[in-house]
């Protein structure tokens, strides 16, 4: 009697796996974008690591400030690699996930920016004053100021050399000003450029990220 049961115990832990392992992968390029630029949600559908042709995908979504459930954005077909592709254009920060079936993908993030335009005029031979305007969805409101950075002409970085107060031209527009001094050994050659601090509860760009003593060109 203990012969037979042991080996029925044997054959239960030989007997292979039958379930089949569906899995749904998505990812989002670029990760942080500005308003008005597509964000292309992307992924693939796979049983077992063979891909799975002609499956429709659901694509689950909700916006700032994600106080709802996810709910269905749009649906794709995965091509003969088992492939799909959303392209979206957001105007606030969001949260994607795709769905094929029953099996769901991780949940990742979008960030929006707003949409910006760096400018400068040159007040004299050693001096300029640097200008960032920014568009945004109308309601949405910026408090953060703008970090401006210039550098030497040639240099692959520069510092830190002026904040400036972001204000309200009108709905959906604001603007940021400074005015920086030149060394005169720059001969009046430079590089410049600026930096966006997120504004709580704008819901537009990445509340972790944070701006660097050194601008990287």
């Amino acid at each position: 009697m203990r012969s037979v049961l042991l080996a029925t115990v044997l054959l239960l832990f030989a007997a292979p796996a039958a379930h089949a392992a569906v899995t749904v992968s998505i990812k989002v390029a670029p990760a942080e974008s500005q308003l008005g630029d597509a964000t292309r949600i992307t992924g693939t559908v796979l049983d077992n690591g063979a891909p799975v042709a002609g499956a429709i995908v659901r694509l689950d979504g909700k916006r700032y400030p994600f106080e709802d459930e996810l709910a269905p954005v749009a649906t794709a077909t995965t091509d003969a690699s088992g492939a799909y592709r959303f392209d979206r254009e957001l105007a606030r920060n969001w949260q994607f996930r795709v769905v094929a079936g029953t099996t769901k993908s991780e949940r990742v993030r979008a960030y929006v920016y707003p949409a910006t335009k760096l400018t400068y005029k040159a007040r004299s031979s050693r001096a300029i004053t640097l200008t960032q305007r920014y568009t945004l969805p109308r309601g949405v409101r910026l408090k953060e100021p703008t970090i401006f950075y210039v550098g030497r002409s040639g240099r692959t970085s520069a510092p830190r050399v002026a904040t400036g107060e972001v204000k309200r031209i009108r709905a959906g527009h604001y603007r940021s000003t400074a005015v920086v001094r030149l060394p005169a050994a720059w001969e009046g050659r430079f590089r410049y450029a600026s930096c966006f601090r997120y504004t709580g509860g704008s819901g537009m760009g990445n509340p972790r990220a944070s701006c660097p003593r050194r601008f990287t060109f």
